[in-house]
This record gives structure tokens, C-alpha cells and sequence, in this order.
């Protein structure tokens, strides 16, 4: 099982009123992975991610899951 306590999103300018619908499918995404071990994590920091003008907030919560899976795969 994976608990994401609290989330910290920096969102670019102009992306503000977005952050909350973003957090939401960024944790609705990792809720479907399944980590193979057990483990607690107080802090797991990711670098940028790319976020093009014209991105769906589902295709931004995309990347960031993704970033996120891919730190967790890296035994962080």
C-alpha cells in the first residue's frame, strides 16, 4: 500500500487554480501502484517536470506519477 501524506506541488505561473485538481489525479494515479516492498519514506523529492502551455491537468498528474513511480522503482 502506498500513503501519501501530503503532497507539495510548484506549478508554474498561471497554473495555481489548477494545483488542487492536479494533486488529486497525481493521487488517484499512484493509488493504482502496487509497491513490492514495505517501506517509509519521510521525504521523496523529484526534479522538474515538463509542463507544456497547453497540457491537460490528467497529462501533467501523468508526469508526475510517472516521476514519482520512477524514483520509487530506484529503491529511494
Amino acid at each position: 500500500m502506498l500513503n501519501i501524506e501530503r503532497m507539495r506541488i510548484q506549478l508554474p505561473a498561471g497554473f495555481e487554480h489548477r494545483a488542487s485538481t492536479i494533486a488529486r489525479l497525481v493521487g488517484e494515479s499512484m493509488a493504482e501502484i502496487q509497491p513490492y516492498e514495505n517501506r517509509k519514506l519521510d521525504k521523496l523529492s523529484i526534479g522538474p517536470v515538463k509542463v507544456l502551455p497547453n497540457a491537460t491537468d490528467q497529462e501533467i498528474a501523468q508526469n508526475v506519477a510517472e516521476q514519482i513511480t520512477s524514483m520509487l522503482g530506484r529503491g529511494i
